[in-house]
């Protein structure tokens, strides 16, 4: 039988909006312990966790997923005795990394050198311990040449690749780790994940892992925690947990057919009726492999009057409908022309489509003489990116902290038309 890492049993984190507030010091001593109407529901109180129960085992890699505002953040720093929680119990067996904020506990004045001594502290390490890991810490981090420089100087990047590193060398049972390794790049993130996965395959280590890129967490995780709304919706496989929360995002689409869907704005003239995607050898797929060309193909219906400077545009978002990038035919000076009633069909071709893996939703606006004529923000699909060797060898440098405008080859597409 495994043995239990960490144990939680109806897990609740409670804040209260606002001040306190009340007509006196009693009633706000009374309102603080809880102690005064309790049998009446407290509008100012919001729950970020509630009746939260789950076990971890020793070894375990557990992957935690969930919208913003699930309670995910919240639900580590309880793990990390960093907040208490206001109802239920946790019972964690062994020493505990975690690091849940660039550069916590770095001192912006001392260098690179004297930070990994002090952090090192503060997480618990002795000083020999310190000593006896200093190298492989600065080798791990990549900032061997800034090592005696002031961390005030250092980018986010350099930020994190140091604090990771001194996490990662300390000697504890269990290792939590939140989405801060989103600001660094792409090679840090897949040399990152080597290393929890060796931490947690060979060592034995207990790994929790929060992450909105599902390709990382399945590449790392062999359990996940799916939270919705400050409560656990499902404990499971890690592929379980990664397909429900893929689908949960999906469902928050309508599934009615584009051309009856009724959640858009405009005119109408011009509407969206169909939409999917291709290699560039013609092939409808469902999965885009990052780095690769690949072809957009939308159909649109024009309605009774002939329409001139059709612009179409796309909008990509993540699963917290954050704006990942746009791509606007206007912008490369296309625009498009469709008779009376026509069906017009667009393809576009991304070359080297520059998104990491993950599940994005398309929206798509068109204009007609700069008029909003159809748009379906967020709403005309979804395309799924993945790449058999984690990350890829194509042109990914892109960032999920920054939105991007994309430039493609644009053309009617001719054979459909026929």
């Amino acid at each position: 039988m495994s043995e239990v890492a960490i144990k939680v049993e109806n897990l609740g984190k409670s804040y209260r909006l606002g001040s306190i507030g009340s007509k006196s010091l009693v009633d706000d001593f009374l309102n603080l312990f809880g102690s005064k109407q309790k049998d009446k529901p407290d509008e100012n109180l919001i729950w970020a966790l509630s009746e939260v129960g789950f076990e971890i085992n020793k070894g375990d890699a557990v992957g935690i997923v969930g919208k913003n505002g699930a309670g995910k953040s919240t639900l580590l720093k309880i793990l990390s005795r960093t907040t208490a929680p206001t109802t239920g119990s946790i019972k964690i067996k062994g020493k505990i990394a975690s690091l849940l904020e660039v550069g916590t506990g770095f001192h912006p004045e001392l260098s690179g050198r004297e930070n990994i001594f002090l952090n090192g502290a503060i997480m618990g390490m002795s000083k020999s311990e310190i000593k006896r890991n200093f190298d492989a810490i600065v080798e791990f981090s990549g900032v061997s040449k800034f090592i005696d420089t002031p961390v005030k100087r250092y980018s986010s990047g350099m930020y994190v690749r140091l604090a990771f590193a001194v996490a990662a060398h300390l000697e504890s049972e269990i290792m939590i780790i939140d989405e801060v390794l989103a600001v660094g790049d792409i090679d840090f993130q897949k040399k990152c994940i080597g290393k929890m996965k060796e931490v947690s395959s060979s060592e034995g280590r207990t790994v929790l892992f929060v992450s909105h890129n599902m390709a990382s967490v399945k590449a790392l995780c062999n359990r996940g925690l799916f939270l919705e709304g400050g409560k656990l919706r499902l404990s499971g496989s890690i592929e379980e947990i990664t397909e429900a929360y893929t689908v949960a995002n999906k469902g928050l689409v309508e599934t009615t057919a584009l051309a009856f869907r009724e959640d858009r704005t405009g005119s109408g003239k011009v509407k969206l009726v169909d939409f999917y995607v291709e290699d560039v050898v013609g092939n409808q797929i469902e999965t885009i492999l990052t780095g690769e060309d690949i072809v957009f193909c939308f159909s649109l219906q024009n309605g009774p009057e002939k329409s001139r400077n059709i612009d179409f545009g796309l909008n990509f978002f993540d699963p917290d409908d954050g704006n990942m990038g746009v791509l606007y035919s206007s912008y490369q000076n296309v625009f498009f022309e469709a008779e009376p009633n026509e069906l017009l069909y667009i393809k576009v071709v991304v070359p080297n489509f520059p998104f990491t893996i993950g599940t994005y939703k398309v929206g798509t606006r068109i204009l007609v003489n700069s008029e909003e004529s159809d748009w379906l923000l967020g709403g005309a699909g979804f395309i799924q990116v993945e790449n058999g060797d984690f990350y890829g060898t194509g042109n990914i440098g892109f960032s999920h902290t920054h939105m991007t405008n994309f430039l493609g080859r644009w053309h009617i597409n001719q054979e459909q038309k026929k």
